[in-house]
């Protein structure tokens, strides 16, 4: 059975939205809205409208204005609009195609003319969505083995050359850095997005040549001779050679670059470089940004001929011109980045915990006799890479690596100054986690016990003090193994981030400040302001756990409301900022959940009259997807520069396995995880036949997503299965939720098939952590239920 497209009509007047929908008859399924403002409420709900026909004039929020806020929200990329109007001017008409519509129907209306239009339209957009939905699926595909091929043919490179996995993550690194930086001060170069993703990823062949050059001259630890250092050079064109003989070069962008870059990135500015002695702009642009990148790595890492320079020496030997001439313009661009460059030179710095780790694990493969030589520095560049890429991926915080074997832990405080910033704890020592909670202790034992070499990083929020006080902090975990002891893990890198309080910029509140005393009438006219951005703004005595009110003169009473009661909690908050904010006279923000939904909180310190509280904004969110359980972060669909369209199942329009997958590491935190079934669902099939079977799945997805928050996430896991994750929510919540949902499916009627009846099977699981042991426990209950039922 072929699926309904599903028609919004936004018009006033209901004989209008009537006439339409006698025009287009019955093959669509309708969605009705009075006004403009109406509508956005709708699609803040339900983004699953598949073209909407859009009157102008309309109370409260005209055509133009939906038009408006659908380009503010990019909805008008993913849902076409149809204007009808009885406005002929061609300057309206004009307007409406600016913002965004792609057709314009005249009243009164031509009945062929619409259905026409409308139908042409919907097969214009499905055709384009089932394209760009191929193309995603093209590149994802595409990048992914691009990069592995990449990586490996590099780390064959950096395992002759005696180089850690550092030196091609650093020179990717800079080299985006100094392009970046290059298209802020000129557009003399072109460099589009995609030009600036294929340099970055060709830097990293840019020593592919070395696979030619003997190890003995490689790693010689002394002063090359003439004749050697001659081989050396070599490398560039041997590099060259190798991506010249591939017979797509043309045709590939990413190729002719890599042969560009492994041919002249030790070619300098003044033609004091090899092998071509190109001079200034004749070197192409990837290879001038790669070679600076090359010399500043160099000279920050230690080689088997020289100790590193610290940063400061290193960027003042390549602006003295100590190590070539290179383009003025990049210059800038590297003294522009050098304070990101200088974060991460300390970062590496601290890396001395990593390493220790790294000589535990060199002396256990060394001992393992058995292994063949070969392959025990394999071991070791793993075990390496496995923490270089754990820590390049985290900034700041209280970073730490756990040794297993000598419960050692080394502890590295960013936030500290660096004679204070690096400890190292005994595990073994009673003291050690006098910090945390007996039940944090045990949550993050149990967590890292319940690793596996499959499932490797967990996150979890813990309670920290904070001088007299405790505040949640996002803790993130990666464990080791090594494969020659699998049996367990062998130790733990990690990071602690405590939340960052950033004040939310609202203009209309420039005029309060903390430390005055505001006058009630003008507070009460920023209040009604504040109503229109804001989907609950109120005043709140945190003291007395009281709402406040201003009455017509401006005079603050308070009501008999417990400011509490909104959040559903039966007590207070346990997260209070609207006390704090109190407290400390300034303004606060966190995110918290009611049973049905999530809110973005704003509180701001006010003295009104003489009369200190608080004002509290709320705002509804609609987008977010949660990384951790206590609301201190959130993701964005397109937190990643990735469409949402990649992540969709078109079916059910519910998230798709690739984002689970994409996005694992990430949801770790999830307080409640439910693995929801079908049933009988073959069974459905097999008497309806498969497109009875794909509107039952559509319909339950659909029925399970009006039971659950926007911040809930629901994804089709298997064929007939789905997977519920919920951030925030408790085991009663969480039974009460799956009464509902059952109710929901089971009122599901088809009016195709009469006979059919439709049931599901749940099981949930609340604070187990790692999320894939939570997904195996769920699944394993929701087996009993459907046994059970």
């Amino acid at each position: 059975m072929k699926t309904k497209a599903k028609i919004m009509i936004v018009d006033d007047a209901e004989m209008n939205r009537e006439i339409l929908m006698v025009i287009l008859g019955d093959e669509y399924e309708y969605v009705q809205a009075e006004n403009g403002r109406q509508a956005i409420h709708i699609l803040q709900q339900d983004m699953n409208i598949d073209l909407m026909l859009l009157d102008i004039n309309m109370p409260e929020m005209n055509g133009f204005q939906v038009l408006d806020r659908m380009n503010t929200f990019h909805w008008i990329n993913d849902i076409p609009v149809i204007m009808i109007s009885s406005e002929e001017k061609k300057d309206v008409i004009e307007r409406a195609y600016i913002l965004g519509a792609e057709d314009y129907i005249s009243r009164p209306f031509d009945a062929f003319i619409v259905r026409r239009r409308v139908q042409n339209i919907l097969n214009l957009y499905a055709n384009q969505k089932r394209l760009m939905q191929m193309v995603a699926d093209q590149i994802y595909e595409k990048e992914e083995n691009n990069n592995l091929l990449i990586g490996i043919l590099s780390h064959v490179v950096e395992f002759r050359n005696s180089e850690s996995g550092e030196h091609i993550l650093h020179i990717r690194t800079a080299t985006e850095l100094l392009l970046r930086r290059l298209v802020q001060k000129t557009d003399e170069y072109h460099l589009s997005e995609s030009d600036i993703v294929m340099i970055t990823t060709a830097s990293a062949l840019h020593d592919i040549g070395k696979i030619s050059i003997p190890e003995s001259i490689l790693n010689k630890p002394g002063k090359l001779t003439r004749e050697e250092f001659s081989i050396i050079k070599t490398h560039t064109t041997i590099g060259a050679d190798i991506i010249n003989q591939m017979t797509t070069k043309m045709e590939k962008p990413l190729l002719r670059i890599a042969g560009e870059i492994c041919r002249w990135h030790h070619e300098r500015w003044d033609g004091h470089g090899y092998p071509d002695g190109l001079i200034g702009e004749q070197i192409p642009i990837a290879a001038q940004v790669v070679a600076l990148a090359d010399v500043y790595d160099a000279l920050t890492s230690k080689r088997c001929y020289k100790d590193a320079y610290d940063h400061e020496t290193a960027l003042d030997m390549i602006l003295a011109g100590e190590c070539g001439a290179f383009n003025p313009l990049l210059l800038k661009c590297l003294q522009d980045i050098a304070p990101r460059l200088r974060m991460d030179a300390q970062y590496d710095a601290g890396d001395s915990p990593y390493r220790s780790e790294a000589d535990r694990l060199t002396t256990e493969i060394m001992n393992k006799t058995e292994i063949p030589s070969s392959e025990r520095s394999q071991y070791m560049l793993e075990s390496m890479q496995e923490r270089m890429n754990f820590f390049a991926s985290l900034k700041g915080g209280i970073q730490f690596d756990y040794d297993s074997v000598s419960r050692l832990v080394n502890v590295t405080n960013w936030d500290e100054p660096p004679q204070y910033r690096y400890t190292v704890k005994n595990v073994a020592d009673t003291n050690c986690f006098t910090c945390l909670s007996q039940k944090d202790f045990h949550r993050l034992k149990d967590a890292l016990d319940a690793t596996t070499p499959e499932n490797r990083e967990f996150s979890m929020s813990i309670m920290m003090p904070k001088e007299n006080e405790y505040e949640w902090c996002d803790l993130r975990v990666h464990s080791l193994w090594s494969d020659l002891s699998p049996e367990h893990y062998i130790g733990a890198v990690g990071q602690l981030v405590r939340p960052q309080e950033v004040s939310a910029d609202i203009p209309i509140l420039d005029g309060l400040a903390e430390s005055d005393t505001a006058d009630g009438m003008a507070v009460k006219a920023i209040v009604d302001q504040l109503r229109k951005i804001f989907d609950i703004v109120r005043l709140v005595d945190p003291t007395a756990n009281a709402v406040l009110e201003l009455d017509h003169n401006g005079t603050l009473r308070k009501t008999d409301q417990h400011c509490a009661a909104f959040w559903e909690t039966g007590g207070n908050c346990t997260n209070c900022i609207s006390t704090r904010a109190l407290s400390q006279k300034t303004m606060l923000n966190k995110l918290e959940f009611t049973k049905t939904d999530m809110y973005y909180v704003v509180s701001k310190y006010l003295c009104i009259n003489g009369t200190p509280c608080v004002m509290e904004m709320l705002s509804k969110m609609n987008e977010g997807r949660w990384i951790d359980a206590n609301g201190t972060r959130f993701l964005l669909d397109k937190s990643r520069g990735e469409s949402r369209k990649l992540f969709l199942d078109p079916l059910t329009a519910t998230y798709s396995r690739r984002y689970f997958e994409t996005y694992l590491t990430h949801m770790e935190g999830m307080e409640c995880v439910e693995i929801i079934d079908v049933n009988q669902f073959k069974q459905v099939n097999d008497t309806y036949g498969h497109p009875a079977g794909d509107v039952v799945l559509r319909d339950i997805a659909a029925a399970i997503k009006s039971c659950i928050r926007s911040s809930d996430i629901l994804v089709r896991y298997g064929g007939d299965e789905f997977l519920l994750l919920f951030p925030k929510m408790s085991e009663n919540d969480m039974a009460e939720k799956n009464k509902r949902i059952k109710a929901a499916v089971a009122n599901i009627v088809f009016t195709e098939y009469p006979t059919l009846h439709l049931s599901v099977s749940i099981g949930g699981v609340c604070g187990v952590h790692p999320i894939m042991e939570a997904i195996r426990q769920a699944d394993k209950r929701m087996y009993e239920n459907k046994r059970t039922s």
